[in-house]
């Protein structure tokens, strides 16, 4: 049995793998059977405050100290708090009793001096940052907040302007990397008060304000670092991605070009030799390929044929972007590409356009012009023959193929082809860190790929075979390994990139880089929305689990089998959550048959119903008891698995 010891053990990893749901539910675990337990007090307060609850965070806080009062963290976190409130007096009290429980902390008094700058007590905020650099001479922030408060008294030389603006600088930068938004705005704009002329603190200052969703007071900023510097190409990228975020897409493609033009010069050239395309459907039509067939294990893929041979020597990298109507993100993931397009004897890009309506070509052309080749089909092919046409016509030796709402970090391709041009023919595939971002692109998850290291990995069929890890926009993949084992499958309309991936993994290497290079975006408009509210998914690992026991290799294939179902059915159960709030009976009900599809081992069902004998479960209860109930030749209980899915955003045939 779990103690509340080790519960709270595993709280804490949650947290620390930034996976709030199950660590809060640890949490309330803790304090449902201990409500006085000062730690999980802490722990949770903090998690509620990193997920926009500080009221709440606050008040337990307060009760973490009322429980344990020589609890110096929660001291400390509760002075912080109110400081980002503004509630300046408050804080003050917060850090003074933090301070009398162990006196010899730097950043206790930093804080201290803050908020008694913040209230016009330069003397004591002065008196208090000297002591911070007393405890700790490399207590920057306490230096730097010395100077503004210097500043603000009209003391500080000219020279000394110049120096504390660059350090108000170098801080707003650690601070917004550390994801600390507030904090960074107000160095960045310290920075600019120090030195108005600084073009950096403007352009930074735009991107944190950006990044909190303050949108014109970062057009301001930004717009005043071109002013300063006019080639300053960083600055029109952010622009771009503002203009984006407010569906101006004209103004945002003007603003990508001219950022892309300066910040790469092998862009620049091919822009300038462009010449002004119109657009006519019949110049751009994708040809109609029929493709083969490829059997693996028990099941056959679509075929994809080897480049034909031509005098032209083939790019490292073939990037294909698919498009389907949808261009919110468009502009944003082909201008990430074109940012690191070194040439067409290095990458080509495919944008393939599933029959949009209208075509989106004008869109593409305005940043892509000259270096894109654009395809429209002549009608909806469904994502994975449109995926799979794609690869069939890049000339590439290795194939990107990431969805338009998407992207990749500075770096990816060169430091892929940094290990992938001298690596060895047994590798089939190469994959990198990413990051999750939500709507407002915070970041929400990050997979490093823990326990891998840069290069191959013998271990990764056990890994990858298991559960998917990865992501399209993370992955690339040697062409010659499709022309042996297939492409897409047609049929899986949810985990086919899984099912690849497993195929690949069965018969080559992988080589990895665990940097974060890349970026997943998961938002309400994507496929995975539409499939968990309707509890589809279910079927789909069924599937990929089923297809991949008839090829991977036979020492592993029982084992690595087991350990999937098991985790799916897990998945599954835990992802019932999703209809049931959307109150899709039915839904939840297709989920719960493909659990038990998936295992229905007597551990399982031991699972299941402890799970089901839980009070959130009581409408999937009764919707079962229905079922079992119901008139069996009733066609509205027939079935529930063959719910046609047809109709969700990206699965069509």
């Amino acid at each position: 049995m779990t103690t509340d010891s080790q519960t709270l053990q595993l709280a804490v990893q949650y947290h620390q793998a930034k996976l709030f749901n199950e660590a809060e539910q640890s949490y309330i675990q803790v304090l449902k059977d201990q409500p006085q337990h000062p730690e999980a007090l802490y722990g949770l307060g903090m998690l509620c405050q990193q997920v926009g609850k500080p009221q709440v965070a606050e008040k337990l806080f307060c009760k973490a100290v009322s429980v344990q009062p020589d609890l110096l963290k929660a001291w400390f976190s509760l002075g912080n708090l109110r400081q980002a409130q503004g509630r300046f007096p408050e804080a003050e009290s917060a850090y003074q009793q933090a301070i009398t429980l162990q006196p010899e902390v730097a950043p206790l008094y930093n804080n201290l001096g803050y908020t008694l700058q913040q209230q016009g007590k330069f003397d004591e905020a002065i008196a208090s940052y000297q002591k911070a650099l007393e405890i700790d001479p490399n207590c920057t922030e306490a230096d730097v907040n010395w100077g503004n408060t210097l500043q603000a008294q009209g003391k500080l030389s000219p020279d000394k302007q110049l120096h504390y603006a660059q350090l108000n600088h170098k801080l707003g930068g650690e601070r917004e990397q550390a994801r600390d938004l507030q904090n960074a705005i107000a160095y960045y704009r310290q920075a600019i008060n120090l030195q108005p002329d600084l073009a950096s603190a403007h352009y930074h200052l735009g991107v944190a304000l950006q990044a909190q969703g303050e949108l014109e007071a970062g057009i301001d900023s930004l717009q005043k670092a071109l002013q300063i510097n006019p080639n300053y190409g960083e600055a029109y990228m952010c622009l771009g991605l503002i203009y984006q975020t407010q569906h101006q897409l004209k103004e945002a493609a003007a603003a990508y070009r001219q950022g892309l033009k300066l910040i790469n010069p092998h862009y620049a050239a091919a822009i300038e030799s462009q010449e002004v395309s119109e657009f006519v459907p019949e110049k751009y039509a994708s040809p109609e390929l029929e493709l083969g067939e490829v059997t693996v294990g028990d099941y056959q893929f679509p075929a994809i044929p080897t480049v034909p041979a031509s005098d032209k020597k083939r790019p490292f990298f073939s990037v294909i972007i698919p498009l389907y109507n949808r261009k919110d993100f468009m502009l944003e993931c082909l201008a990430s590409v074109l940012a690191q397009w070194q040439g067409e004897d290095e990458m080509e890009i495919l944008v393939m356009d599933n029959a949009s309506d209208p075509p989106l070509f004008e869109l593409v052309n305005a940043i892509g012009g000259g270096i894109v080749r654009y395809y429209l089909n002549s009608e909806n092919i469904g994502p994975r023959r449109n995926f799979n046409r794609g690869i069939a016509l890049s000339r590439g030796e290795w194939i990107h193929l990431m969805p338009e709402d998407e992207s990749v970090l500075p770096g990816y391709y060169s430091r892929l082809k940094s290990g992938l041009e001298g690596c060895s023919d047994s590798v089939g595939a190469a994959f990198t860190g990413y990051e999750n971002i939500d709507e407002k692109r915070q970041v929400i998850f990050t997979q490093k790929h823990g326990g891998m290291e840069r290069g191959i990995n013998k271990t990764w069929l056990q890994r990858i075979g298991v559960y998917n890890p990865l992501n399209p926009c993370a992955t690339v993949i040697r062409r010659s390994a499709h022309e042996h084992l297939g492409a897409y499958d047609l049929i899986n309309l949810y985990t086919p990139d899984w099912e690849l991936y497993k195929r690949i993994a069965s018969f080559y290497d992988w080589w990895c880089e665990p940097e974060i290079l890349a970026r997943y975006r998961q938002h309400s408009n994507n496929m995975s929305s539409e499939v968990f509210l309707a509890g589809a998914q279910g079927e789909y690992y069924r599937m990929g689990i089923e297809i991949s026991e008839s090829y991977l290799p036979t020492e592993h294939r029982a084992e690595i089998t087991a350990k999937s179902r098991r985790r799916y059915f897990n998945y599954c159960l835990s992802e019932l959550a999703i209809p049931l709030q959307a109150g899709n009976l039915t839904g939840a009900f297709r989920m719960l048959q493909e659990a038990l599809k998936i295992d229905s081992s007597p551990e399982a069902l031991e699972i299941l119903f402890s799970l089901l004998a839980t009070e959130k479960m009581v409408p999937l209860r009764n919707a079962i008891a229905y079922k079992l109930i119901s008139d069996p030749s009733n066609d509205n209980n027939k079935n529930t698995n063959s719910e046609n899915i047809d109709n969700f955003y990206f699965a069509y045939p």
